[in-house]
């Protein structure tokens, strides 16, 4: 009756499934077997055993790696410290070692020569050090001596060996000139020879026009070359340094970097350092040119660089020379005009013993 009052309500299927289970339950061992109880619980214990096992180790291999990065940690401090540490004992050997050098340059060279000139520096161009100043940074006029950059320039633009034909406003410009004419063709190499040799202002303004198309962008070109130098104390109005409205200006300090330069560059080493230098003018008789820097007479190692005089700027010169591998560059500014040579070749002198 009860499986009809099922089967009549649609749950046949529902009692075929309990009466199956049922009939499992009567096969299968009761569960009050004792030894089926034991070996339950002893593979349960074992499972059981073998997590916690898996747990420890996990948590021993953690313990572990957070001890090995705790070790990493305390390692990287202490090598932090000691490069730190070897940091500081190295610089302050290296203080000793400078120290102890300019102790040695010190005794070798003796006492800086007395010195006449207002403006005055002398480096190392290899390293840039400075081995004596004096007033580096005071602003003024610096004369001719400002044509090394116009030589620098007009190399820097390549081409010397090619011709360039003279303008009549090249010529128009206050002495020293050198006379030559609208419609002279002449090398650059040749005219920049000149320049550096003899300081004609009339070559200059043909040199910076040729360059830069006029002497006005040749001064743009100028201004932005000490730019690119570094060269935050000096404004340069024309090629050649005679005195301008508003006035131009440098320093010691900036002239020996420009100096610096130019002595890297072989063309314009050749040149200043030529006692002599005879321009062959088209047409006319040639004219043997003397230099201007009257050291590379008196001193024999001296192999240039460039002379100046203006009212404001007084007696100028830039001194370099070399002995026993020591290389110098002298930049002497409002000098006298005999002190001027007297104190540059003081100082190349004093400068070349270490």
């Amino acid at each position: 009756m009860f499986e009809m009052s099922l089967a009549k309500r649609g749950g046949g299927r529902q009692l075929r499934l309990l009466m199956g289970v049922a009939w499992l339950l009567m096969l299968a061992p009761g569960c009050d077997d004792p030894e089926r109880e034991a070996r339950l619980r002893w593979r349960e214990e074992e499972v059981n055993a073998k997590e916690a096992a898996v747990v420890r180790k996990d948590r021993d291999l953690l313990r572990e790696r957070e001890e090995i990065a705790a070790a990493r940690l305390t390692i990287a401090a202490r090598e932090g410290e000691l490069a730190k540490v070897k940091g500081e004992m190295e610089a302050e050997l290296e203080k000793m070692k400078a120290a102890r050098r300019a102790f040695e340059i010190k005794n070798l060279r003796g006492q800086a020569p007395r010195i006449t000139a207002e403006r005055v520096i002398v480096i190392d161009p290899a390293t840039g050090e400075v081995l004596y100043e004096k007033n580096a940074d005071k602003r003024g006029a610096i004369a001719s001596t400002q044509k090394l950059l116009t030589a620098l320039l007009v190399v820097e633009k390549g081409n010397l060996d090619g011709k360039m034909k003279v303008e009549k406003s090249d010529s128009d410009c206050a002495p020293v000139r050198l006379g030559i004419k609208e419609g002279e063709e002449y090398t650059r190499r040749q005219l920049l020879t000149a320049l550096m040799v003899k300081s004609s202002n009339d070559i200059a303004q043909a040199l910076a026009r040729d360059h830069s198309g006029s002497v006005e962008a040749f001064v743009v070109a100028m201004n932005a070359k000490a730019k690119s130098l570094g060269l935050e104390d000096s404004l340069f109005q024309n090629p050649h340094g005679l005195p301008s409205d508003p006035e131009q200006y440098s320093t010691a300090r900036n002239l020996s970097k420009i100096a610096s330069v130019v002595d890297l560059m072989p063309d314009i080493r050749a040149m200043v350092k030529l006692k002599r230098f005879v321009f062959e003018r088209p047409g006319q008789t040639s004219l043997t040119l003397e230099n201007t820097n009257r050291v590379l007479s008196s001193y024999s190692i001296c192999d240039g660089m460039k002379t100046g005089f203006t009212n404001a700027a007084g007696y100028c010169l830039v001194a370099s020379g070399e002995k026993n591998g020591k290389r110098r560059i002298v930049v002497v500014l409002n000098g006298g005009k005999s002190g001027v040579w007297a104190d540059a070749q003081a100082l190349l002198e004093w400068a070349v013993r270490a």
